[in-house]
């Protein structure tokens, strides 16, 4: 049996509250850009949809090491994939992945910190 929409209306509005207490923690730790991706952006969300998130950090940390410390900071409370990267590796990252480039071109910027 399929979700009904009063249900995926419901998943939806989850998602999006805990996309807002995300990015409140991440302002707090002073990113650079949050960019949220996947079915939350395109309208497709379902019963199974998590958030997506790339994160921009200006760090010197190591991949592992940062996303750790994301993870550790937001402490998801639905299905959440995030990936944190630095300035120089998104920028190259958008040229050598099409994963990325995708992501990055059909995502929206929920978060830039001022320069």
């Amino acid at each position: 049996m399929g979700y009904r929409m009063p249900d995926l209306a419901k998943r939806a509005m989850e998602l999006n509250s805990e996309l807002n207490r995300i990015v409140g923690i991440l302002k707090a730790r002073d990113v650079d850009k949050v960019i949220l991706f996947g079915s939350l952006v395109d309208g497709r969300v379902g019963s199974t949809s998590d958030i997506d998130l790339i994160i921009v950090d200006n760090t010197d940390k190591r991949f592992l090491d940062r996303l750790g410390d994301i993870y550790s900071a937001v402490q998801p409370r639905v299905a959440t994939d995030l990936l944190v990267y630095t300035p120089d590796e998104l920028e190259r990252l958008v040229e050598e992945s099409s994963f990325v480039r995708e992501a990055v071109l059909r995502g929206r910027v929920v978060y830039e910190k001022d320069s």
